[in-house]
């Protein structure tokens, strides 16, 4: 048991060692290949925007391998590099993308909680993850995070920045939407020729009847 918590340790020391390195040249380290070249552009550059105008840290690690239990990797990480940046946050999720934690220094707390991210999780990243756009639910959910670390600081970030997909009916929605319409357009004409139909036998009851006011039989009376 010490054995492991001892590479453990080294694991995590290790792994912060470079994580600080990289972030000197970008604020990402994707070991998970979530992210497409363009999605890696647009979070650096809301994330580079958002440190030169509040001097707020936003990172991402993704690690290439399943994490169970992020949260202590997350803190490491956030804590790697606090004496440079005092105002921090890493977003961490694992290689399988089920595990994710967002890891916030002291004093970031006070502009990011957890019920924020839980609930901007819940709202831009999750539902892009069940689609398997991990790209586009990551730097959603940074986008909006430097959102809100920006409105906090009475700055505004001017970068483009991603918004939620936003599908369409899928095909069979289309289909089942059109039969039901032709559907009811048949359903109606075929009513309405039968009410036509109805009439018109209705007025042929009436013309042959005896005796009939519109016409003398023939027969006296």
């Amino acid at each position: 048991m010490m054995k492991l918590k001892k590479i453990l340790f080294f694991w995590i020391a290790f792994t912060t060692t470079l994580f600080a390195f990289s972030q000197e040249e970008s604020p990402i380290d994707d070991r998970a290949k979530f992210l497409s070249e363009e999605e890696r552009a647009s979070f650096e550059a809301y994330a580079g925007e958002l440190y030169e105008k509040t001097h707020f840290s936003l990172y991402l690690y993704t690690d290439d391998s399943e994490v169970r239990n992020p949260e202590p990797f997350a803190d490491s990480l956030c804590q790697a590099g606090v004496q440079r940046d005092s105002l921090r946050a890493v977003i961490f999720i694992d290689g399988s993308s089920h595990y994710r934690y967002l890891a916030t220094s002291p004093a970031a707390k006070k502009f990011i909680s957890k019920e924020m991210a839980e609930r901007l999780a819940q709202k831009y990243l999750l539902p892009e993850f069940r689609k398997d756009r991990y790209g586009q639910g990551i730097i959603v959910f940074g986008a909006e995070l430097a959102k809100n670390v920006a409105r906090l600081n009475d700055v505004r970030l001017s970068s483009r920045l991603p918004r939620p997909s936003k599908d369409g009916l899928p095909g069979i929605a289309w289909f089942l939407m059109i039969a039901v319409l032709a559907t009811i357009l048949v359903a109606f004409a075929y009513f309405a020729r039968q009410s036509h139909r109805a009439k018109r036998r209705e007025k042929i009851r009436e013309f042959g009847g005896f005796p009939h006011h519109k016409m003398d039989s023939g027969f006296g009376g």
